[in-house]
């Protein structure tokens, strides 16, 4: 389900699935509204418990526990979702101002997750020894596409049986191009 509301220049945008593992999406103008305190413990409450039920999913995907999703989101996923609105309405009255557009602390904070997001990938990348080729496959002018590789073996692999691919750069863990 898709909800939004307008006024003058701002949208609110909210996207929600009625299954117990699917979180909901809360934007103000394309801006997450759950970014507007990082340390929220209602907000870190719901994507623990998010977490959990959709482990438990995984861990019995074999199993008839969840085998209708849309029932179990009345007996999981209602009360997590209601919470979690609830802690969203008040992030909008606690920060009201982003409602008149001011969305200075919003930006802040995305581009401190984006950061942190991006070390923890690269962290990780580098860890496991990833490699990458980032490919041209909509464009013309640039790699809009890549695909990751345990080893550098597979990734020259995956490249000589995809006659697909014909502009690519294979990228060590660190992004540096490999020849």
């Amino acid at each position: 389900m898709h909800y939004e509301a307008h006024k003058d220049d701002i949208m609110i945008d909210i996207w929600f699935e009625a299954i117990v593992s699917t979180p909901i999406w809360a934007k103000i103008n394309n801006y997450y509204i759950d970014n507007l305190e990082l340390e929220n413990e209602n907000i870190k409450r719901y994507n623990k418990r998010l977490d959990e039920i959709y482990d438990t999913i995984e861990e019995n995907s074999d199993t008839k526990c969840f085998e209708n999703e849309f029932s179990q989101y009345h007996k999981y996923g209602q009360e997590l979702n209601t919470f979690y609105l609830t802690e969203i309405a008040n992030l909008l009255k606690r920060y009201s101002s982003v409602l008149e557009g001011n969305f200075e602390l919003l930006e802040a904070n995305t581009q401190l997750l984006i950061a942190a997001n991006k070390k923890e990938t690269d962290a990780l990348r580098i860890e496991k020894g990833t490699y990458t080729i980032e490919f041209q496959l909509f464009s013309k002018d640039d790699y809009d596409m890549y695909i990751e590789f345990d080893s550098l073996e597979d990734a020259k692999r995956y490249i000589s049986e995809d006659d697909t691919i014909k502009v690519y750069r294979i990228l060590d863990c660190h992004m540096n191009p490999i020849n």
